[in-house]
């Protein structure tokens, strides 16, 4: 979980610097909460992974349907989010959008190759025991 938390910290920060140099170096369209979206999806996404990762250990028979749940639950509150910014916000909807939809494919590759590295960490143990 160690070197998770290091790596999705690192990647935060990445994003993070990029969308300040965008803010800095970009035109008058970009939004500066922009900046804090890459924050926004490491908690959920570190929250997830914590959730789907105790589930895969306590009862590794009920981890696919875990996974889709907390999968299905987090893009209904990405897609709420979405929604409500679009609706309160509509001069900026299309930048926060695309910064958005970045950032969500950027941590998703990021989660699911986590996961199939821990999955395939734990078949390999089973396998020498």
């Amino acid at each position: 979980m160690k070197k998770y938390t290091v790596a999705l910290l690192a990647l935060t920060i990445v994003l993070i610097l990029v969308s300040f140099c965008t803010l800095w170096f970009g035109d008058n369209i970009f939004q500066p909460i922009l900046a804090l979206t890459p924050l926004y999806f490491a908690i959920i996404t570190g929250l997830m992974h914590y959730g789907v990762v105790k589930s895969f250990y306590k009862d590794p028979r009920t981890f696919v349907k875990n996974f889709l749940g907390i999968t299905v639950g987090s893009l209904f509150l990405h897609l709420c989010v979405l929604f409500i910014w679009s609706l309160t916000h509509l001069q900026t909807a299309k930048i926060f959008i695309l910064g958005f939809c970045i950032c969500y494919v950027a941590y998703l590759v990021f989660e699911t190759v986590a996961l199939v590295l821990i999955v395939r960490n734990a078949r390999q143990d089973n396998n020498k025991n």
